[in-house]
């Protein structure tokens, strides 16, 4: 099935960063100030944190030094940060607080886009209330839900506010189709994390993906989140070194034909890392 995606329109997208660096298991403040300046330089200021990633407290203040060094503004910022299912567990669906204490962490005025990390279903739509007020108030300026399906979404979009964004693994070895096109159909833009498959080995002894990166002169790593890109998806990687950030950024001086889109998307079987069950039992 073609999955192929107009990258022209990617310029039009709410200012929202082509790609975004994650901060899961990064919590050491000279690693991410190093990550967080080596994107900056390479012209790219989006950023993905949770509670669970222990780390919002650091990427703040990394943003913040970064800001000053490179004399940018918080405008010139994208963060995304995460309610976690122990906090709609604990606060019931009432999570304005555990916002306002992430805020404060970071030492920001607003959060650009907040997620449901793990939506339990007794708690989303209690949840999502309160989403919709703190996106009305402005001090969300986007929403959106990660790690559904399209069984899910067809329920959530009947919401006042439906999801922006929708957060999921995606990969080569699951390319989430149904998914990519819902959301194109709703206007729901899609985020993908781990979109190496923390390099598998099928993916690393493809021969499709050798021949691509020997044929564009990349890794590829490199071709596969360019693959994400002319797919319409805007790739969350996560790395601790600043050598590693220059080189995943070090994408847009090529794109994909359609058929090698095509080509890659074929290596799909439906794999997952992390399952849904893991944080949503039963779901």
């Amino acid at each position: 099935m073609n999955i192929y995606f107009d990258h022209s329109n990617l310029e039009d997208m709410m200012h929202m960063p082509k790609m975004m660096i994650g901060t899961f298991r990064n919590n050491n403040y000279q690693e991410l100030l190093d990550v967080v300046c080596a994107a900056v330089e390479c012209g790219f200021t989006g950023f993905d944190t949770a509670p669970s990633y222990k780390s919002e407290k650091v990427l703040g203040k990394a943003i913040n030094e970064a800001a000053q060094k490179y004399s940018l503004d918080r405008k010139d910022f994208f963060i995304s940060d995460k309610i976690d299912a122990w906090q709609m567990q604990e606060g019931d669906g009432d999570i304005r607080r555990f916002v306002d204490e992430a805020i404060s962490q970071m030492n920001i005025d607003y959060i650009d886009l907040l997620l449901i990390h793990w939506p339990i279903p007794e708690y989303v739509d209690s949840t999502w209330k309160c989403f919709e007020k703190l996106y009305e108030s402005g001090i969300v300026k986007n929403i959106g839900i990660c790690n559904l399906r399209v069984r899910h979404l067809k329920k959530y979009i009947q919401y006042d506010i439906h999801p922006q964004f929708l957060q999921i693994e995606r990969h080569p070895l699951r390319t989430c189709i149904q998914e990519l096109e819902f959301c194109k159909e709703h206007g729901i833009k899609v985020m993908s994390y781990s979109p190496i498959c923390q390099m598998d080995t099928r993916l690393k002894n493809s021969k499709i993906l050798q021949r691509l990166a020997e044929k564009y002169n990349k890794n590829i790593g490199q071709v596969i989140l360019r693959w994400h890109i002319d797919t319409g998806c805007i790739p969350v990687f996560m790395t601790k070194k600043a050598k590693r950030v220059k080189e995943n950024l070090d994408i847009f001086d090529f794109h994909l034909e359609k058929e090698e889109i095509d080509e890659i998307s074929s290596l799909n079987e439906n794999y997952k890392i992390f399952l849904e069950s893991w944080g949503c039992l039963g779901f």
